[in-house]
C-alpha cells in the first residue's frame, strides 16, 4: 500500500464513520418519536403500520452496523501493508 492510498484510506474510512455514527443518532431519534406515536395510538391499523415502520428502522441500523463493520475490515490490509514495512 502507498502512502497516497493510506492517506485516502484513513480519509474515506473517517467519513464513513463519522456518517454511520450520525445517521445512528439521527435513525434512533427518529425511531424513537414513531415508537412513541405507536404507544399513544387507539387505531391498530395506523399500529400495525407504525410496527412495519420500526421494523424497517431496525434493518437499517443493522445495515448501518454492517457498513462500520466493513469499514473496520477494510483497515486489516492496511495495518498487515504497515506491519510488512517495519
Amino acid at each position: 500500500m502507498t502512502p497516497e492510498e493510506r492517506k485516502k484510506l484513513d480519509e474515506l474510512v473517517m467519513r464513513a464513520f463519522t456518517l454511520a455514527y450520525e445517521l445512528g443518532t439521527n435513525l434512533d431519534e427518529l425511531h424513537r418519536e414513531f415508537r412513541e406515536l405507536r404507544f399513544k395510538t387507539k387505531d391498530k391499523d395506523f399500529e400495525a403500520a407504525l410496527i412495519n415502520l420500526e421494523h424497517a428502522f431496525f434493518m437499517t441500523a443493522q445495515s448501518i452496523n454492517i457498513l462500520k463493520e466493513q469499514t473496520r475490515n477494510v483497515l486489516i490490509p492496511a495495518r498487515k501493508a504497515q506491519t510488512r514495512e517495519k
